[in-house]
């Protein structure tokens, strides 16, 4: 038997649990995800805890009993009427986690992220897995942090709101445009032009012994108090006059706040704002995305969903999230996601959202740009394209789209 406190309790009680309702399992699955497999920077203690805490809702009923294991991997044993929101909260971890090599899976291999037992199947193998986690628990040495730099605390964090509050925000706000490209006439407009605030200059020039990556949530806090200081200098940015739409890269939050409100009576007149939204802001709360696009339709300007990979591809419909606007980041793999029968392929989403709403960013070269015209997008971002809304605003030749 193993104290509460000992090496290896949460997997020993695993052990013995999975021991005693093998004989009868009624239906019941393993889950295995195996966190401890993430890269260091993506394993912090904090996430660890968010993690495993949107299992909770769960608990109750026992649907769900949760065992978090030495090593910061989570074993669940599920009931048959939770195993559906067990695989969509999978899903969301691994679309939160999409750039770590461990959530993405090669066509035809195993999943090696997250792992499914069935007890009436496989209660043997899911046993073997947990005595395994149990020896390796008791070997464990005391944890030491890996990371180089340290991440950003509660403390720090505060720290640097108040600072940035009142800090010429002006050098650390970027711009980017984004073109529509005519393949007939071979020539591109303006669409809209992006503005962002650029975390890396933030970093290096008031917090340079900070990571402030390192942990999602809390740089969510800090990224809420950018929205704000970035919409009161907008307004007066050179490429914000004068075009059709400017976009911002925004939190959801911030499109409820006053200071967005104000900042929209500050705009010029018949200017459209297309509010840019990563999906995983969206998928963390699609109750206040859904209210956000509808205030903004209601005003006349639109909501962009950013930041869209083969990866999460595979985990959100956006076609039924039906924004304005989606933006898709170029990877020479998209080629290989053009099957329009598969509802988690490229050719899909354009056809669900419309090609004509899909931007392509990240187009640094020709290939990009050609991919996107032969897939009927016809708006485009990147470097390829950043010299077309410099100096002039007008139609200009578009090198490559043919």
């Amino acid at each position: 038997m193993y104290g509460q406190g000992a090496k290896g309790y949460q997997e020993g009680l695993l052990v013995d649990t999975l021991d005693r309702i093998r004989r009868n399992p009624e239906g019941r699955k393993v889950v295995h995800l195996r966190l401890s497999q993430l890269l260091a920077p993506n394993r912090t203690a904090v996430r660890i805890k968010i993690i495993t805490r949107m299992f909770h809702m769960l608990e109750s009923g026992r649907q769900v009993q949760i065992f978090p294991i030495s090593n910061d991997d989570i074993v669940l044993i599920v009931s048959p009427t939770a195993q559906r929101d067990v695989n969509n909260i999978c899903d969301r971890i691994r679309t939160i986690f999409e750039s770590d090599p461990i959530t993405q899976t090669p066509p035809g291999e195993p999943d090696r992220f997250v792992l499914w037992f069935d007890l009436s199947l496989d209660a043997q193998l899911a046993i073997h897995t947990a005595q395994q986690l149990r020896n390796m628990a008791q070997k464990m040495p005391p944890r030491v942090d890996a990371a180089a730099i340290p991440v950003l605390t509660p403390a720090t964090l505060d720290d640097l709101q108040k600072r940035l509050a009142h800090a010429n925000i002006i050098p650390f706000v970027r711009d980017q445009v984004a073109c529509r490209v005519n393949p007939a006439s071979n020539e591109a407009a303006i669409e809209f032009f992006e503005f962002f605030m650029s975390v890396g200059d933030i970093q290096k020039q008031m917090a340079p012994q900070i990571n402030l990556l390192g942990d999602r949530w809390l740089f969510q806090d800090l990224s809420r108090t950018m929205d704000l200081r970035m919409l009161e200098v907008v307004v007066h940015a050179p490429h914000a006059r004068g075009v059709p739409a400017v976009s911002l890269n925004l939190n959801l939050e911030t499109v409820t706040t006053p200071v967005f409100s104000a900042f929209l009576n500050r705009i010029e007149k018949g200017q459209r704002i297309i509010v840019e939204v990563q999906s995983i802001d969206v998928l963390s709360n699609l109750m206040l995305y859904y209210e956000v696009k509808s205030a903004l339709e209601q005003m006349g300007h639109a909501l962009l969903i950013d930041g869209l990979t083969p990866q999460t591809l595979k985990h959100l419909d956006v076609g039924h999230l039906k924004p304005d606007y989606a933006k898709l980041i170029w990877a020479p793999e998209l080629a290989d996601m053009m099957d329009p029968s598969s509802d988690r392929s490229a050719a899909f989403m354009i056809q669900q959202v419309g090609a004509e709403r899909v931007v392509l960013s990240r187009c640094d070269s020709r290939d990009a740009l050609e991919w996107g015209v032969r897939t009927g997008i016809n708006i485009f971002q990147g470097r390829f394209l950043d010299a077309f809304g410099k100096p002039s605003r007008g139609k200009r030749k578009a090198a490559g789209a043919r």
